[in-house]
């Protein structure tokens, strides 16, 4: 095909061309759709503009429509570079990466020396876990153009994946150096350095992100969600951050939602439960047997927002009356749907974590909704009716840290699955045959902070021959073992005191607590997960008394198991106390079997009993919400 001539005579001038391409840079799309349109009208072979056409429908996430177009300008021009590269772009965007890939590979036989493409299919080998083929082809699109910072992003999320985290964090600094305004790469340095175990810096980043990109949700949650490892903001910074955030949403137009569609006087109420985690989890572990009894007085809704699953998850989707994957559904369409499936009450179970859908619950999907067991902390959103504690937790003079209203359940926030594997559990602690103290901690090693450290250090100081257990999958990283040796070091505690284990398969993890005598719990961010695992186990868990949600886990759960005097008040008791305990080995095999009685019918572990208190509490608030809405 003679290009030149096909140019010359079927394509629009360079000018109009310009004129589309910034139409598209400002995000004017419709206009840039109909201007489009109209040119091919008077150009009907002019494959740039079928280009142009397809990548606006790209953005406009109409892509089954983009790939048209996109083919369409290929048909007439097979020599076309950038419309094999961007029907490449529409077709990943749809998940279809072997189809992308064929695509892009095609465009650089056409033109081999483009940055862009390479860049593109890199990140089309990464999804399809192919990192070290997107490895390469993404060092390439560097070497064409070592100024490319969005290649030197990609560079980083591929470095991340192969777990090479320092050449990461360096890929997304360069990036940034490039590209001073570059929220995504924020957002990524943010992710690399919390797990490099700088959690002050990662805080940094994302808040930089969200300076940036004020609507940018993902970075705001990151925010939210690690400002609770912090030791210098107070209760007052988190909810005015978490305030703002909710700001930051915006509201889907009314008339485009369905209207509800639910039963004011059910002979069940529909339950809704929006979370990514119904699987090996923590929210899978703690919702998985409390589910099973829910389920004979409610209809239940699950709307997963993750698309893999485990045994955890075949066992919780057995629950439901409904099982919706929502991943690959906006907004609008999740909330359609929960207002057909006709919810009377809409659960978030994630809050500020990983795979939350936030953004929904502003549009009330459902006429009632709660946030529960996901998030110790409020979401920031008043359309979130309650928030779900107890009265360790949420006590009523706290309600000023929350944009949701306090409903306390009598005993305890939430109930934990008893697993369902058989774990070795030793009767005597271990320090009658070490002849010496053994502490533990295995929650996330980001929540040992400098004051956490500092006060183990004098605890392990003043208890002779003393050892300490740390036990995380972070500590693959020989970056952060290096950082816990040092900052123990700098307290004058030698190597030899430290024990420090990688993470292991959940029973491994679990039978680990018979090495220890007793549980060390972080603060300001306290344990709950462990917390809860280490009673399972019959190892005492010693915690500070704190000032939010997030601070009183390990307190609710020793209260509710008759362990109030491992409660302490104070930085100094914490000390005295841990040293006091130690002294006693004997005692504390007199704990450990107290809590091998009391463990499995206390409110921790005693579903069928949580789920009664759970489902009083769900016919209070619907009654009084129909009482209020005749």
């Amino acid at each position: 095909m003679d290009t030149k001539k096909l140019n010359s005579e079927t394509q629009p001038n360079q000018k109009i061309i310009e004129n589309l391409i910034d139409l598209r840079s400002r995000g004017k799309l419709e206009e840039a759709k109909k201007n489009t349109l109209d040119y091919i009208k008077k150009f009907p072979k002019a494959f740039s503009l079928y280009n142009i056409l397809g990548a606006v429908l790209t953005d406009q996430n109409k892509l089954e429509e983009a790939i048209k177009h996109h083919q369409k300008a290929v048909e007439i021009n097979p020599n076309y570079a950038e419309g094999y590269n961007n029907l490449g772009v529409a077709l990943q965007k749809l998940n279809r990466l072997d189809e992308a890939v064929n695509n892009y590979k095609k465009a650089l036989t056409l033109k081999p020396n483009l940055p862009q493409i390479y860049n593109n299919l890199a990140t089309a080998l990464k999804y399809l876990n192919k990192l070290d083929e997107a490895l390469t082809s993404c060092k390439t699109a560097i070497d064409l153009n070592p100024n490319f910072a969005d290649a030197h992003n990609n560079l980083g999320t591929i470095l991340k994946d192969l777990n090479l985290m320092e050449e990461s964090y360096n890929s997304f600094d360069k990036a940034i150096k490039l590209k001073k305004d570059y929220a995504e790469a924020y957002y990524n340095l943010g992710i690399v350095s919390k797990k490099l175990g700088k959690i002050e810096e990662c805080v940094d980043h994302y808040q930089k992100a969200v300076k940036i990109k004020p609507n940018y949700n993902e970075a705001y949650s990151n925010y939210l969600f690690n400002l609770h490892y912090l030791t210098k903001y107070d209760n007052e910074h988190y909810i005015k951050a978490a305030k703002e955030f909710r700001y930051s949403l915006k509201k889907i137009e009314s008339n485009l939602c369905v209207p509800y569609q639910y039963e004011k006087n059910p002979k069940k109420i529909k339950i809704g439960f929006i979370s990514g985690d119904f699987k090996e989890h923590p929210v899978g572990y703690f919702i998985s047997d409390t589910l099973k009894y829910l389920k004979e007085n409610f209809e239940l809704f699950a709307y997963s927002n993750f698309k893999k699953e485990d045994n955890l998850t075949l066992k919780i989707k057995s629950y439901f009356t409904g099982w919706c994957e929502i991943v690959d559904l906006n907004d609008l369409e999740v909330v359609n749907k929960i207002r057909k499936d006709g919810i009377n009450i809409l659960f978030d179970l994630s809050g500020h974590s990983a795979h939350n859908r936030l953004p929904i619950f502003i549009n009330k999907p459902a006429p009632m909704q709660m946030t529960w067991v996901g998030y110790a902390a409020s979401t920031g959103i008043p359309e979130i009716d309650y928030i779900v504690g107890d009265p360790y937790v949420t006590p009523s003079d706290r309600k000023n840290q929350f944009a949701e209203n306090i409903l306390c359940l009598p005993n305890i926030w939430c109930s934990f699955s008893k697993p369902d594997f058989e774990v070795k559990k030793i009767n005597f602690t271990p320090s009658t045959k070490n002849n010496f103290i053994t502490f533990g901690c295995f929650n996330n090693l980001n929540k040992l902070n400098e004051k956490v450290i500092n006060l183990w250090a004098k605890i392990l100081y003043s208890v002779p021959n003393s050892r300490l257990v740390l036990k995380n999958s972070m500590l693959k990283n020989k970056y952060i073992k290096k950082k816990i040796i040092d900052q123990f070091e700098k307290h004058k505690i030698n190597t030899n005191k430290l024990i420090l284990e990688e993470g292991s398969s959940r029973k491994e993890l679990m039978e680990s607590y018979n090495k220890i005598d007793i549980t060390l719990d972080p603060f300001p961010y306290s344990g709950g997960t462990s917390s809860f695992e280490s009673i399972w186990m019959a190892v005492p868990v010693l915690t500070l008394k704190g000032s939010r949600f997030i601070s009183c886990t390990a307190e609710s759960i020793n209260r509710n198991i008759e362990m109030s005097d491992w409660v302490a008040d104070n930085e100094h008791e914490y000390i005295s106390k841990a040293i006091e305990f130690s002294k006693n080995p004997k005692q504390l095999s007199e704990i450990k079997k107290k809590l091998m009685q009391l463990a499995s019918g206390s409110p921790l572990f005693n579903a069928p009993l949580f789920a009664e208190k759970f489902q009083n509490l769900i016919y209070k608030i619907w009654n009084n919400f129909t009482d209020k809405n005749i």
